[in-house]
């Protein structure tokens, strides 16, 4: 199922219910925050939207407190930096994760939405064997 928040064609009030009582509260679903000067303008405006039902504000205010009460750890927003973007348009809070540049990243990108890893980890046997080995002080 895919959601989007666009400057393109308003939300209703029912979309954002539906958005967050479906998207938000289901902590599986990965959520891509597409970057741009526009959306940093949308999501710090001090004024109240008039664009007929955007509610980027509203959705972002929700996933910044989900960072917060999750301990400021990242786990499911995937910044993606569009082509007029950089990396000063990404929010403060989401600057310590992992950001994707479109088109560049596409294949990283498809991974993560995956949860897929581009190297597989050597298997770990069952048994391991640790060496102790004494340090001597020399005086």
């Amino acid at each position: 199922m895919a959601q989007v928040d666009t400057a393109d064609g308003p939300l209703t009030n029912t979309n954002v219910s539906t958005w967050e009582n479906t998207i938000m509260k289901d902590p599986s679903t990965l959520i891509i925050v597409a970057i741009s000067p526009r959306y940093k303008a949308d999501i710090e405006s001090c004024v109240v939207n008039t664009r007929g039902g955007l509610h980027t504000k509203y959705i972002y205010s929700m996933m910044q407190h989900e960072f917060i009460q999750q301990g400021s750890l990242n786990f499911r927003f995937i910044p993606v930096l569009f082509l007029e973007a950089s990396q000063k348009d990404v929010p403060r809070w989401l600057q310590n994760t992992r950001v994707y540049r479109w088109p560049r990243d596409t294949d990283d990108l498809l991974l993560r939405l995956l949860r897929e890893e581009r190297f597989v980890p050597p298997p770990v046997p069952v048994e391991l064997t640790v060496f102790i080995t004494p340090v001597v002080a020399t005086p």
